[in-house]
């Protein structure tokens, strides 16, 4: 007959094993989440002040060609920005899907050793 005892601590280990792998994905998850939200924000804030300063330029100009040149002016600026921000957003999703391969990467070795022990 087997008189074998439970053990707790190696139950609770096997699942802290197992969802490991899963817990660092929600957490590269969320952080970039949180990166993309505040990359939003700054992207609608470079947008309203685009919008403010076109509002300006429109009511401060005192013939067409001035306004037409300020909006040039503008839009030069605004694109510069915008390059920027694309910049960002690529660094952004290369970060993230670098932090998600290393996690998956980890998560197959170990579920290789793993199987490597119980054989």
């Amino acid at each position: 007959m087997n008189n074998t005892q439970f053990d707790a601590n190696a139950l609770l280990e096997t699942y802290r094993n197992a969802f490991a792998p899963a817990l660092q994905v929600q957490k590269a998850g969320l952080k970039t989440l949180e990166r993309l939200a505040r990359f939003q924000y700054a992207l609608a804030g470079d947008y309203m002040e685009w919008s403010l300063t076109n509002a300006h330029a429109f009511l401060g100009a005192k013939n067409p060609s001035e306004l037409v040149a300020k909006q040039a002016e503008l839009g030069t600026k605004i694109g510069e920005q915008l390059r920027g921000r694309v910049q960002e957003l690529t660094a952004i999703a290369s970060e993230s899907q670098g932090a998600l391969s290393q996690v998956i990467t980890e998560a197959t070795a170990k579920a290789t050793e793993m199987a490597k022990k119980a054989a």
